[in-house]
């Protein structure tokens, strides 16, 4: 009996000292629904009215383009803090500037053939700091003068070494046509102008200009598709409350193992009956969550309102802290479908900090929108079935509800206090 009791609390300790691992893992970021991303504008330029012009000149676009990275990403691969002070002015930004510059240089450019490699070179030129909801940002423009009917390719590999969730969020207007995209560093190049900016009438032309709007719309989608399920798991807070919905909710694969929700009167319920009930609180807490965190995010990204990051991201963590204290001292009069809901309302301004910093085309903004939304869901249904799969190994142990559930709750509780007071502080 000793030794089996003694067999069981190791088994217990273990399991507490993974929670508690997994859960520092994720500490850092302060801000974690707003991922490591740099943003790049590129518009063609109207031609300049100059009657000295050549008519080859009308073979060349002129495009414009303005590239923005975080101050934090670029002090990875350039020391901008020179004292080692945990903080960057702006004379230390000044005096890296040229290699800062220089890297740009190197590590954003259009690809093009060698033998007009010289017209369409970047030369990046500082334009100035601005402030996103995430920090500073460096700014930087370029101007690039390319063949008309040349297919450009954008080269990005900006922290391809040093952090492989950079992503680059594309947005412009190319040939008339609007252009919104993203990449990442180790994806090497984006189309820029899949027509090559070529202009045709008549039927034909409009069959093209369908087509090729058909594609812009399902490429958009596509891509922030990605880009919103990226962010998902990206966003620690939120998967973090998403462990607090379904912590108390005993999801067994297995008929064998007793599920039933901690937050429900089970009793007089057959095992099949908890069972069924467990997966349907699961199925209208995270159906609530969705559609709070949609609505918010809808709105948001119209511009039909909006909030502040400053009391969204305290709030979020506020979020994760009161459901996890739920679950240490439930309330019964406390639905957890409609708490999902309200808190819901509160992580979709979290998510749509990103969409507007984005500055998507209005014909694209509904693409975007949809594909990333559903991006989201798609990553939080991937979350919530890998907790499922992970907590098999001991859902169906007697020491379950403690270990899991109370000191998973409660890591979580120190957890959101930490994130909380990095946000407000």
């Amino acid at each position: 009996m000793m030794r089996a009791l003694q067999t069981r609390l190791q088994l217990c300790r273990r399991l507490a000292i993974g929670l508690g691992l997994g859960l520092g893992l994720v500490c850092a970021p302060a801000l974690a629904h707003k991922g490591s991303d740099a943003y790049l504008d590129i518009q063609q330029l109207e031609p300049s009215a100059n009657p000295g012009v050549s008519a080859n000149a009308e073979k060349i676009r002129d495009f414009g383009l303005v590239l923005a990275v975080a101050i934090r990403d670029l002090d990875l691969v350039v020391p901008l803090d020179a004292n080692a002070d945990g903080r960057v002015t702006w004379g230390e930004v000044k005096a890296a500037m040229p290699q800062v510059l220089a890297l740009f240089d190197q590590v954003a450019q259009l690809d093009v053939p060698a033998g007009t490699q010289a017209a369409c070179a970047l030369h990046w030129q500082a334009d100035g700091l601005e402030r996103r909801s995430d920090g500073v940002y460096l700014r930087a423009t370029a101007r690039a003068r390319c063949p008309l009917n040349q297919a450009l390719r954008f080269k990005y590999s900006l922290l391809r070494d040093q952090d492989a969730t950079h992503r680059l969020l594309v947005a412009g207007r190319i040939g008339g046509k609007d252009l919104l995209s993203t990449m990442s560093p180790q994806q090497g190049s984006l189309l820029l102008s899949p027509e090559g900016g070529t202009q045709v009438e008549g039927t034909a032309g409009g069959a093209q200009a369908a087509a090729g709007r058909a594609s812009g719309r399902w490429s958009t989608l596509r891509d922030y598709f990605g880009l919103g399920m990226h962010h998902l798991l990206q966003g620690y807070d939120h998967l973090a409350f998403l462990l607090a919905l379904v912590l108390p909710l005993r999801l067994s694969l297995l008929r064998s193992h007793p599920a039933a929700p901690s937050r429900e009167n089970s009793g007089g319920v057959t095992a099949t009956g908890r069972r069924r009930a467990t997966w349907l609180a699961l199925l209208r807490t995270v159906t609530a969550f969705t559609i709070g965190h949609s609505i918010t995010l809808m709105l948001a990204t119209f511009g039909l309102t909006q909030a502040s990051p400053l009391w969204v991201e305290p709030a979020i963590a506020l979020s994760i802290a009161v459901t996890a204290l739920l679950n240490l001292h439930p309330v019964k009069w406390i639905r957890v479908d409609v708490l999902a809901l309200l808190f819901g309302l509160v992580h979709g301004y979290g998510f749509a900090g990103l969409l507007l910093e984005a500055a998507a085309p209005g014909g694209l903004l509904p693409w975007a929108l949809a594909g990333f939304n559903l991006g989201v869901e798609a990553g939080q249904l991937t979350a919530v079935l890998g907790w499922v799969l992970v907590s098999q190994a001991v859902v169906g142990r007697s020491w379950y509800a403690t270990v899991v559930v109370r000191g998973g709750s409660a890591l979580l509780v120190l957890l959101a206090a930490w994130w909380f007071w990095q946000r407000v502080s």
